[in-house]
Order: C-alpha cells, then structure tokens, then sequence
C-alpha cells in the first residue's frame, strides 16, 4: 500500500518504531525537534531489494549486452552538512560519473570524517533485475543521516537513492522503516531507453523522479501511459542491530567540597580529612594531663613512717617526674621520624600557616595529543588523544579530563561479519 509522504512522516514521528512508506522524493522528513546522543553509535542494516522484472516492466526489458541488473549500493552516514544528491538540484560530478559510468572515484575522494560524513560503506551489486544485497551502517546523534544510491545497468543516467533520510525521530533511533523508491534521472544524460548512446545533457538538468506519465516521450523505457504509476521498483529496508556507547573517560582530579577545612596532618597525607567543627588538634603536641599506658611495673616506694601506708609528697613528685620522663622519650619523634628540638612545634605552627596563607591555584594542563590510529583496522573503533597535567591544582579549579575518546572505522573493506564484537 502506497503511503502519502506526510502520512509516513506523522508515523516517524508518532511511533519512532517501524514506517513503511512509499518514497517519492527521496528525501527524510524535517530535523527533528531533539537529537539522538551523539555518545551512542547505533548500527543498521540496509537492505535492497529489487523487483526489476519482465512481467512487472515489460517495455524494452534488456535481456543481454548486459541483462538489467543494478551496481553496487553507494551510502554514506553524515551530518545535514553533506549531500549525496538533492531532487530538484543538478548532479555532482561525483553523481554524474556514477549515474553513467558507475564509477565512484570522485565519490570517493571525499572520505569519512570530511565534509559531515561518518560512515562509507558499499553493498555488493546485483547481478540480476530482480534480488537483493545488503549492508551495515552506523549512526551517531551527530550523524544520524543516510543517503543511498545505486545505478539502473543499463541505462544513460538512471538509478535509484534515498537522500538524507534522517534515522534519529524525536531524540529516539527508528527501530526498522521501509522506503519504496522509483528510478531517478540524474539530468546529465539525454537519452529515453536503457541501451541509447550517450548523449550528454548542455546544461545539466535537475535530479528527477522517472514515473510511467513522465518523460511522456513514447521511446521511454519507462513510459506506461494505461497506469497512473507503476509498482515501486525497488524498496530499502533499514533495520536498526545494536547500540553501542563510547566507554566514559573520568578526570582523576578530585574536586573538594566548599568551605572544606583540613588539618595539618590532612595536608601531610597522613590520616583521613577532619570534618569535625572547632579547634584543630596540633601535631606532636603533649599533654602532661593524661599518663600513658605501660607495662613497665611500678617499683615498690619504702614508707617514711613504717605505721603509715601511703606515700608522702616528695615520693609522690619523683614518681611522677619518672613517668613523665619515660613518655616524653617514648614519643619524642613525631610521624615522620625526626626528633622534636627546642622550638620545633613553633616550627611547625608558622609552616601550617605560610601553607595556608599561600594563593589558591588552578590546575594546568598540556596541549591535546594528536589523535591515535583507530583500535580497529576493519568496523568500528575508537581513537584516543591525552593530554597530561603540567602543574596540580592548589585548592584550585580541578583538573580536566586527561582523556578523550571519538568514534572511528568504515565498513567499505569488511566482510559482513565484522560487527561480531
């Protein structure tokens, strides 16, 4: 059943899941209102199927010098910035070379990752008027286009493509959609039958639709003037496999809390943060308050007065200096080994605070790293670029990512075995 164009675009947009349309000027619907996350590649299976046949296209069927058939399929995944072709628009030279003569080296020349384009990929051509062949694609949010085109052999300039059909609908990946396509004219070549000779079009016509009322010239093949249309000629199905996301790359930089207070021993490293409110506690500071533990024994103290049991004063005094003296041996080193002299800990107070009295400073980075060779010689890989940490930051502005990761690959020279990863 053949959908009208707006019908088809108010399924995309209501669904996002599965269309089925009959496309009659081979161009997607308008931009969509939100994009897909350009993070997540998505991959597609593009699917011709042709229907080129005696009994549906009887007029002029070639049957030899060469037997119809169809060229190799030509896609590219890109940005709104590229066009493969535009009806309505003169032919590239490009399209010109390929509609003619089946040649995609001018095509070729401008390659992935220049002028919008993501992917390039090709599926097999087919040997036959009626029969399918298919490749793999892949989109991200930022490309999430695809153009296809594939030539009519024989013919002086014909072929059939989709332009700039748009994968991404509503900030959602269609799931499957369905194109029936007509043969196009690529408006460079003069001729009406599929074996005329060349005969170049000065100057070069508009990409147009070829339907059984138009040309109206009686030696076009293509020329049924009982039917208002004929059937479709060949039909893309575009089915969306997988989903993948780019691996997160985090900053090794941690970013301290507001109004965070760390205490001297914080900045040395050697204990956990002190989150605790009021007066911070000061390193190898004694206090004579509280006497250590030990498991020395207390010698035995001889009374003064045999009748009396306790001990006086003086006694008192010198065990207590002897604890004393003990304890301040015992932990006379602080936490880094060096033994506290006279005036150490008044050392230490004025080094806390030249520490804290220092400007603040923000984290430095390099330049990025150029970009790495792709992890994949055949499908999809990513490349890498670093940069690295000139100067840390000093309760500062935190250091960026060290790390950025981009998407990179093509499927032109693959089997299509090689998304099995």
């Amino acid at each position: 059943m053949t959908l009208p164009r707006s019908l088809a675009t108010l399924v995309l947009l209501l669904l996002g899941v599965c269309v089925e349309a009959r496309v009659t000027n081979t161009t997607s619907s308008s931009a969509s209102a939100s994009s897909c996350d350009p993070n997540k590649l998505t991959v597609y299976k593009v699917l011709l199927q042709t229907a080129w046949s005696r009994e549906v296209f009887p007029k002029q069927y070639p049957e030899w010098r060469p037997p119809a058939q169809w060229s190799k399929v030509v896609g590219r995944s890109h940005s709104g910035s590229f066009r493969l072709f535009r009806m309505g628009e003169t032919a590239s030279e490009g399209l010109k070379q390929f509609a003619e003569l089946g040649q995609t080296e001018v095509l070729d020349a401008q390659s992935q990752g220049q002028g919008g384009i993501l992917d390039e990929f090709n599926a097999p051509p087919i040997t036959q008027g009626v029969g399918e062949t298919q490749a793999e694609c892949f989109v991200d949010g930022n490309h999430s286009k695809v153009s296809l085109i594939s030539r009519v052999v024989p013919s002086p300039d014909w072929f059939i493509g989709i332009d700039s059909f748009d994968l991404c609908v509503e900030g959602k990946w269609v799931e499957s959609v369905v194109l029936e396509v007509d043969p196009l004219d690529a408006g460079t070549d003069n001729g009406f039958t599929f074996t005329s000779p060349n005969w170049p079009t000065i100057p070069k016509k508009a990409v147009s639709r070829i339907t059984a009322q138009s040309p109206d010239h009686p030696a076009n093949s293509f020329f049924y003037p009982d039917v208002p249309e004929h059937p479709p000629i060949a039909t893309f199905h575009i089915i969306k496999v997988k989903e993948y996301e780019l691996a997160r790359v985090f900053s090794p930089s941690v970013v301290r809390a507001s109004a965070q207070r760390y205490s001297p021993r914080d900045l040395a490293g050697d204990v956990t943060p002190d989150t605790t409110q009021g007066a911070e506690p000061l390193d190898n500071e004694v206090s004579n308050s509280i006497l250590p533990k030990t498991s020395e024994p207390i010698e035995n103290v001889e009374p003064t007065d045999a009748s009396d049991n306790t001990v006086d004063t003086p006694g008192k005094n010198v065990l207590m200096n002897t604890f004393v003296d003990k304890f301040k041996k015992k932990y006379r080193k602080n936490r880094r080994g060096r033994k506290m002299g006279p005036g150490r800990k008044l050392d230490q107070r004025r080094k806390t605070e030249r520490r804290r009295a220092r400007v603040p400073r923000d984290c430095r980075v390099s330049e990025w790293s150029e970009w790495s060779n792709c992890s994949k010689t055949c499908g999809i890989g990513e490349q890498i670029r670093t940069r690295t940490v000139v100067r840390h930051a000093r309760r500062g502005r935190p250091c960026p990512n060290l790390q950025e990761t981009k998407w990179c690959g093509s499927s032109r020279d693959c089997d299509h075995k090689y998304f099995d990863w």
